[in-house]
């Protein structure tokens, strides 16, 4: 299951129990000494095993793990005898942007009272991942928390008397977090904490770089953030750098200055204390590049015999990839790199897709309409693979009356079960509650067809859908997220509860309706603790400039005030918007009720629309 780094659905603590006691084994081998057409647990078991193995390292886009994955569900299409739908064979290949790395020089020095001294990449100093590349010199400020809050009094761009001061053509020093403290629930701050939102006031005043440190009231610890992709390719215009935080306290004592005494005064008044560094200057250069790499959806097509009701298909869905190393997503705070194997997330959701294909295959001649499996690629990078399938010709080809989705169904405990868009169609309700009267699920329905998972660019496309999904734990996007605790047993029933619906799907004499939900919840993946509500949902496929929106949810301010899906914000208020950071900066500016005009282009024409924002 996606999330933009951060997760926002609450961490439940449990242990699932390993039902299914026959653990063979060799891996993928194994699952023929067992296969049959039924679901079984077996299958299910031996298909998560070998998908969430160390062999294929966390199944990351672009990588040996990933290929292996695409020969392993490509290999079990053709045993299903889907017909293949891609480019290639059952493969429709995309391209993605994964990480960056360094290129071409990368240096950090500063020269105090004369003297020089360099710093080593990685080990005292990193270029961040949304870094701007280029080479600087510029005298050095302290700014605080590089926050400015009108709302609270508080502003890091003037000294402790009150007057601004001047930062163009230097080298901040910006402090990580802010003086609110390390309460989510009563820190007014909390919206201005993000790394990448601070860099908006320095590079429109014409800051040189930011270098960013932990204070000292960050703890002990004083870990580099590292080269970390945040799945933005616009960077922040200008070089920034986080550095060990011994470095500029030694700088500030040489110009008289404690940095622990000046951050608590600052957390204990919240004012201010940003001053110029009196003989003192960096020196920073920094190169990185984003890495693009090639990745897949898999696509099988099993065609009905009904000579009208054929040409409707239904998508049965699921997302292959995971986190590998942790490159992005990762909630691990270890130091050490370790594999994220993904056995809920979504071995489960991939191995559900092979079971139904191979059951629905052997049932083949029974079938009235057609149904579409596809596994798809980078959703955690941001739905990336499915949005791009309903951006192609092939969707655009197909009639698809509804869409069923998997993700993190491996860990039922108590009977819970979640399902997701049980509002985007008018059959949902009656159809969940009918076949549930065989397994007896616990179910919690939530109407929204929107979410953190490949149901979503379905949705947004209005095709009513509805995304399965077991609960999160405290696995969730870590190392330990492996195969030995996943319930196959309460996988199968979950299974085995989804093949009646899509069996009744396939023999229902008209498809379903679509409805779309009235939601009055922003994206939390990226919108944090932003407090106004606007009703965009981001294109994370676009790479260009400013923010794409894929569509504006019904009912919101967005759509009350014109905004269409593929409008392009440039501008919101007196900001300009060059990717979703500098949106979130400009949202942050106004509170629930103000009205602002947001500059969109539209078909290359730039439109303004005034817009009444809400409240989340």
């Amino acid at each position: 299951m996606k999330t933009l780094h951060l997760k926002i659905i609450p961490v439940l603590f449990f242990t699932a129990l390993l039902s299914f006691s026959f653990q063979p084994k060799d891996g993928k081998d194994d699952i023929n000494k067992i296969r049959n057409n039924n679901i079984t647990s077996g299958e299910i078991y031996q298909h998560i095993k070998y998908l969430s193995s160390d062999e294929l390292e966390g199944r990351f886009p672009g990588t040996k793990g990933d290929d292996l994955t695409t020969d392993y569900l490509t290999n079990e299409f053709k045993k299903y005898k889907l017909k293949p739908i891609g480019d290639s064979g059952y493969v429709q290949n995309f391209e993605i942007y994964t990480h960056v790395k360094l290129s071409g020089e990368n240096y950090f020095r500063t020269i105090t009272n004369g003297i020089e001294k360099s710093y080593s990449a990685e080990t005292e100093y990193s270029p961040l991942g949304f870094s701007g590349n280029g080479t600087v010199t510029g005298q050095l400020v302290f700014a605080g928390y590089g926050i400015t809050a009108s709302d609270q009094n508080y502003d890091d761009y003037k000294d402790s008397n009150g007057n601004e001061i001047d930062i163009k053509g230097k080298v901040l020093i910006i402090m990580k977090y802010s003086p609110g403290g390390s309460d989510p629930h009563n820190n007014p701050f909390e919206k201005f904490e993000q790394l990448r939102q601070k860099t908006h006031i320095p590079k429109e005043r014409g800051a040189a770089a930011v270098i960013f440190i932990n204070g000292p009231g960050a703890g002990d610890e004083d870990k580099l953030s590292g080269l970390k992709f945040d799945g933005v390719t616009q960077d922040a215009g200008l070089p920034v750098i986080n550095c060990k935080r011994e470095i500029i306290e030694n700088i500030l004592f040489q110009d008289g200055k404690d940095l622990k005494k000046i951050q608590e005064e600052i957390d204990s008044t919240k004012k201010s204390n940003s001053f110029i560094i009196s003989n003192s200057a960096a020196e920073i250069e920094t190169n990185i590049e984003p890495v693009r790499v090639r990745t897949n959806n898999i696509v099988g097509y099993l065609e009905g015999n009904d000579p009208v009701l054929k040409k409707e298909v239904v998508v049965v869905g699921a997302h292959k990839d995971h986190l590998g190393y942790g490159l992005y997503g990762s909630l691990y705070t270890g130091n050490d790199r370790q594999i994220h194997n993904g056995a809920d997330d979504n071995a489960s959701g991939t191995a559900a897709v092979l079971e139904l294909a191979q059951k629905f295959s052997s049932e083949r001649k029974d079938l009235k309409r057609s149904l579409l499996f596809i596994c798809f690629g980078a959703e955690e990078a941001g739905l990336l693979g499915s949005a791009y399938f309903t951006n192609s010709e092939y969707f655009k080809n197909l009639d698809i009356s509804a869409m069923i989705n998997m993700d993190m169904v491996g860990r039922l405990s108590d009977d819970k079960l979640i399902v997701y868009g049980t509002g985007t169609s008018t059959v949902w309700n009656d159809m969940l509650d009918k076949y549930n009267s065989s397994f007896n699920f616990k179910l919690t329905k939530t109407p929204d067809g929107l979410g953190p998972s490949d149901h979503s660019s379905f949705y947004i496309k209005n095709i009513p859908v509805l995304h399965f999904f077991t609960g999160t734990h405290t696995d969730y996007h870590a190392p330990g997220d492996d195969y030995e605790k996943i319930n196959s047993e309460g996988e199968l029933r979950v299974v085995n509860y989804i093949y009646d619906i899509v069996k009744d799907l396939d023999d229902r004499p008209s498809k379903p309706d679509f409805i779309k939900v009235v939601s009055t919840s922003e994206d939390k993946r990226t919108m944090g603790s932003v407090k106004v509500y606007v009703g965009t949902i981001p294109d994370y496929s676009y790479s260009g400039e400013g923010m794409k929106i894929s569509g504006v949810k019904e009912g919101g301010p967005a759509e009350k005030g014109g905004l269409l899906s593929g409008d392009i914000i440039v501008k919101f208020g007196d900001t300009d918007v060059k990717n979703i950071y500098d949106y979130m900066y400009a949202m942050g500016e106004f509170k629930p009720g103000d009205e602002t005009d947001i500059t969109v282009l539209r078909n290359n024409e730039k439109v303004t629309l005034k817009v009444k924002l809400g409240s989340r």
